[in-house]
């Protein structure tokens, strides 16, 4: 279980790094997101891993149907009173890309915002599943002693 997910978790983060390429980012973005799918399908007997399972095949969907990056929805960062990043706009950012009419599965995309105070959110359904996922695994875990 945990060498797929660190693998997984490590071609993500990888795909933050500066390739030089922008087939690179994606590319890793769309890989971490498969083996982190697999993982959680093969753990999926454990509770509320089916939870985390979907929210992460939700994300996986909507990020494999566009290429490798992640839609994100411009009016989100109104609502939350930020600037659009940089690399967003200039279509550099290697996990991201500004969702328009082309968006594959744009219900899925980040187009949720949560604002509270200086906390400001961009999320999709699918990092909310997860997100309920992974609170539900640690508070089992926690309940239970162990995994």
């Amino acid at each position: 279980m945990v060498p797929l997910l660190v693998i997984g978790i490590g071609l993500v983060l990888a795909a933050e790094v500066p390739w030089g390429s922008t087939i690179a980012g994606p590319a890793l973005t769309a890989a971490g997101y498969l083996a982190a799918v697999v993982m959680l399908w093969q753990n999926r007997a454990r509770p509320w891993l089916p939870v985390l399972l979907v929210g992460a095949a939700l994300n996986a969907a909507v990020i494999l149907a566009n290429a490798g990056r992640m839609p994100v929805s411009r009016s989100v960062f109104e609502r939350i009173g930020r600037p659009l990043p940089g690399p967003l706009l200039a279509g550099t950012d290697p996990r991201h890309v500004l969702a328009g009419p082309g968006s594959l599965l744009g219900w899925l995309a980040d187009r949720l915002a949560f604002h509270a105070g200086g906390v400001a959110l961009v999320f999709s359904l699918g990092d909310l599943v997860m997100a309920v996922g992974v609170a539900g695994f640690v508070q089992a875990v926690v309940v239970e002693g162990g995994i």
